[in-house]
């Protein structure tokens, strides 16, 4: 029997709802499927690390156990490179560089209000756009995400940024048309959702009250994921690309690439379980349930 991991963490021990159709069918297809957080170290043929919601908090940590389980023989869904690539947010600068269309990303290792401001002014000459929006370097949920006028004379909180932090121009069509987040399960789309701030929010995340809504993805939205997942080194068994339709340019701009615990809104499409069911049966050497 398969044993297969679906790691959560201490904070949240329990899978959300939308998940459990998922293990139902794999369960039924004679996977042994154990919950657990993943500081628990539980041992598994396969760890599934879908709602690790606290690796932001100590990153180091987190990147030793994928790969000292991958270590001892239990292998990671997302291969642990992959992850611990994704974890950084610099990942985004080097996205950039396979000329994918990516929000402008400056990086600081190292808290520094100096060079805060040097990069700052960088993507204000750039783009013109001086509010700036500062993010952990590794971060979740949109904790730690503030806006700051690089022109003003004042300096923004920095004391939450001890692991370093990104920096990046306020894009405000995110106010107005939300950030869609398309799924994919082994380089193939699944389904797509709308993440739609409420008035006076622009932070597209959960923590602050955003809408959620099927939606049907502009061509440049699914043509730009395609991109993206064909330039990994590894297709991952399961993506969310997160970005924005900027309308009057006639683009879709990336704002991040998901691959270790993504909300997958599975409840929102009636095939998503199944799906995302079938390629973990394949990648563990099981039959499908049925084509979809």
């Amino acid at each position: 029997m398969k044993k297969l991991l679906v790691a959560t963490c201490t904070d949240w021990p329990n899978l959300p709802a939308n998940v459990l159709p998922m293990v139902n069918l794999l369960e039924e297809k004679g996977i042994k499927v154990t919950v657990s957080p993943w500081q628990s170290s539980v041992a598994a043929d396969y760890i599934l690390p879908l709602c690790t919601w606290d690796y932001a908090q100590t990153p180091m940590a987190f990147s030793e156990w994928l790969a000292d389980m991958n270590k001892h023989g239990c292998q990671t869904v997302n291969p642990v490179t992959l992850m611990q690539w994704n974890m950084h947010k610099s990942y985004l600068q080097e996205i950039a560089s396979w000329g994918i269309d990516v929000i402008p990303t400056q990086v600081m290792p190292q808290i520094n209000a100096e060079k805060l401001r040097e990069l700052a002014l960088s993507i204000y000459q750039q783009t013109q756009q001086h509010i700036v929006v500062l993010k952990p370097l590794i971060g979740q949920s949109g904790q730690s995400v503030q806006k700051w006028d690089c022109l003003s004379s004042e300096l923004p909180h920095l004391e939450c940024y001890q692991n370093g932090l990104v920096i990046q121009p306020y894009i405000q069509a995110i106010e107005h048309y939300g950030e869609t987040s398309l799924i994919y399960f082994n380089g193939v789309f699944s389904h797509a959702v709308k993440r739609q701030p409420p008035a006076g929010e622009w932070r597209a995340n959960s923590a602050y009250g955003v809408q959620i809504h099927t939606v049907v993805p502009s061509q440049q939205a699914l043509d730009l994921a395609t991109a993206l997942l064909d330039k990994l080194p590894h297709t991952p068994i399961y993506a969310r690309v997160d970005g924005t339709d900027i309308l009057a340019d006639n683009r879709f701009l990336l704002n991040e690439l998901e691959v270790i615990e993504p909300a997958l809104y599975l409840h929102t499409n009636q095939l998503a379980s199944e799906r995302f069911a079938n390629v973990l049966l394949e990648m563990m050497g099981v039959s499908k349930n049925k084509n979809y």
